[in-house]
């Protein structure tokens, strides 16, 4: 499954991946998707909500949060605030899911265990001609 990912202003690699996931999953699970990027930061998502990317359902009686999800790339996985960082964003009953370069997911898996952090599910992602592809 690959798209290409050379989206106006995004630069990073971070950026591209939460980009690409979210119009992914915005079809796959429809419904709708905020995004907290360097270009993008919730505009009407709930503003104390720091996830990379967050499915909604929208109603008359307000909006629902379905899932969240946390990209990680090589330089961020191994960061001494990282699991900090996914106790802070992750809300109890949502499903959490996070995505990693591959290769580090058995990692990011014993990460999150040590740290108590219940993922949904960890998917992998690399990036093979200029085409980024979610394993």
């Amino acid at each position: 499954m690959g798209t290409t990912f050379r989206e106006q202003g995004i630069e990073t690699v971070h950026d591209q991946v939460v980009s690409l996931v979210a119009q992914r999953w915005a079809k796959a699970f429809q419904c709708k998707v905020t995004i907290h990027t360097s270009l993008e930061q919730n505009p009407w998502a709930d503003p104390e909500q720091q996830c990379d990317i967050v499915g909604w359902q929208v109603s008359s009686s307000g909006n629902r949060m379905e899932w969240m999800a946390e990209v990680e790339t090589s330089d961020s996985i191994g960061g001494p605030e990282i699991l900090s960082k996914w106790k802070r964003v992750m809300v109890p009953g949502v499903p959490f899911y996070l995505l990693v370069p591959r290769g580090w997911k058995e990692s990011a898996q014993k990460l999150a265990e040590e740290a108590s952090v219940p993922f949904s599910s960890v998917y992998e992602y690399q990036f093979v001609n200029d085409l980024c592809q979610v394993l």
